[in-house]
């Protein structure tokens, strides 16, 4: 039997794991300051982003990554109690790259807040936040379109899915999820 761990922690937000499972993770810069703010600090944290996931087995299915957070769905195959290991990890050494390469974070102290995380259980909550995935460069106002948006896996998989998923965006809409991004 699959072991289910709960962990609360003082400060930060409480973190279910569940092994093989889905998560909806949102990181977020502290104060919520623009250090991301050219394509190779996005390109930069990707990186980290894809190296963390990989090295401990667990698969990266869909991001965006705007001026000052990002959003993951990512899937575990196996052990998801790395998950906190693993984002700690990425904010360490991509707050290292961004401290030498962006000039006015260079003195500071903190370039990550935390991140919060969802498991997922249920197939709307999981196309839902999909969708909000894709759309969120949108909802703040970065470009109009989502397909316009490089810093994320919609621009690379509407141009080979965009009927599914079309479908997907008519089907479950993200207007309805309660996600903290006032970014």
């Amino acid at each position: 039997m699959e072991e289910l761990i709960f962990k609360i922690y003082k400060h930060n937000p409480p973190h279910l794991f569940v092994p093989n499972s889905k998560y909806f993770v949102t990181g977020a810069t502290y104060q919520r300051k623009h250090y991301l703010i050219n394509d190779e600090s996005k390109f930069a944290l990707l990186s980290s982003i894809k190296k963390g996931f990989s090295d401990l087995d667990w698969q990266l299915e869909d991001w965006v990554i705007l001026n000052n957070h990002y959003h993951l769905m990512v899937n575990s195959n196996g052990d998801s109690s790395t998950l906190s290991f693993i984002i700690k990890e990425i904010h360490r050494f991509n707050a290292l790259w961004v401290k030498k390469n962006i000039p006015q974070a260079k003195n500071e102290e903190v370039i990550w807040y935390n991140y919060w995380d969802t498991c997922i259980t249920y197939e709307n909550s999981y196309f839902a936040r999909l969708n909000y995935i894709w759309f969120n460069p949108v909802k703040h106002g970065y470009v109009e379109f989502a397909e316009d948006w490089i810093h994320g896996s919609y621009y690379k998989r509407v141009k080979e899915e965009k009927e599914y998923l079309d479908s997907i965006k008519e089907k479950y809409p993200f207007d309805k999820i309660n996600i903290d991004d006032n970014f």
